[in-house]
């Protein structure tokens, strides 16, 4: 390995450990708690996501990956991402009942919002972090696109753009 690299991967490792000191003194402050429609929305995101990423039968690491991710990148505190993970676990054994949580989360942020937009998005990332769809993931894709208010080409037309095959 070249210096250029070890420095950079010494940087990463210190970089994370910042941020796992961040969300612990974040947590102890009681600054970590989300609200009730933060709480709702990692709710429904990652109760969905797991529900997704079990529709196939089989939750692989690419998905287990973009949890992680979509975590990171709504930058959750330690209490927030313990939700995420028992929201997720729930939508793994289909502890989750798809339509009414869009109603939940549609109530809150209607259709064409862009929290609607971003948790279509993140579910069709899921979707395609195996580059295809098996056919119960485009099923639970149809609906989340009914229930959130969008044209059925809408599925259709993203799964074009970002090339993913069924």
């Amino acid at each position: 390995m070249g210096e250029n690299e070890n420095a950079a991967g010494m940087f990463q490792g210190i970089r994370g450990v910042i941020n796992d000191i961040r969300l612990l003194l974040v947590d102890m402050l009681g600054l970590g708690k989300p609200d009730t429609d933060e709480q709702m929305l990692i709710e429904v995101f990652f109760g969905l996501m797991g529900y997704l990423a079990k529709a196939d039968r089989l939750v692989s690491s690419h998905e287990s990956n973009l949890a992680d991710t979509v975590m990171n990148e709504l930058d959750l505190s330690m209490a927030g991402r313990e939700m995420a993970m028992a929201a997720f676990s729930r939508g793994m054994h289909r502890n989750v009942n798809v339509v009414a949580e869009l109603l939940r989360f549609t109530d809150a942020h209607g259709a064409g919002s862009d929290k609607a937009g971003h948790l279509y998005d993140v579910l069709l990332r899921l979707a395609a972090a195996d580059s295809r769809l098996d056919p119960r993931e485009h099923e639970t894709m149809q609906q989340v696109t009914k229930c959130l208010g969008m044209p059925a080409s809408t599925l259709e037309n993203k799964l074009a753009q970002f090339n993913i095959r069924r």
